[in-house]
């Protein structure tokens, strides 16, 4: 039988790298940019790509995950961004984090130096 103790860790979230990972299905996923916060509902996730981005300078690569909701778009670029896909699609990411330069992370970790939302049929911010 668990202890009172081992059930608030359990339920409480973990952080790996700039994303919150709980263990249920939240009522929103929160975005949090350098100004803003956008909250949208993860069951409205459609879809997702993971691709290199076009605004890569060669010498570095980063990631682009974009996600497609029933309203928006959410393009999240940085680095190690596969480590996403599995809690994504579980439905246990909370909040993903955009890094301000020069944050520290544990090498391995997804890095999201920049999340961009537009309206869903509104023009691709490139």
């Amino acid at each position: 039988m668990k202890s009172e103790k081992d059930q608030s860790e359990s339920n409480s979230p973990q952080f790996i790298g700039c994303i919150e990972i709980v263990p249920s299905l939240p009522a929103f996923i929160e975005f949090v940019g350098t100004t803003e916060i956008w909250g949208i509902p993860p069951r409205q996730l459609e879809c997702f790509l993971l691709s290199q981005s076009p605004k890569s300078d060669g010498r570095k690569t980063t990631d682009l995950l974009v996600l497609a909701f029933k309203t928006r778009l959410v393009f999240l670029f940085g680095r190690g961004l596969e480590r996403m896909l599995d809690p994504l699609t579980q439905g246990r990411i909370k909040r993903i984090h955009a890094e301000k330069p020069g944050d520290s992370r544990r090498s391995g970790e997804p890095r999201v130096s920049q999340i961009v939302v537009t309206p869903r049929f509104a023009t691709i911010p490139f």
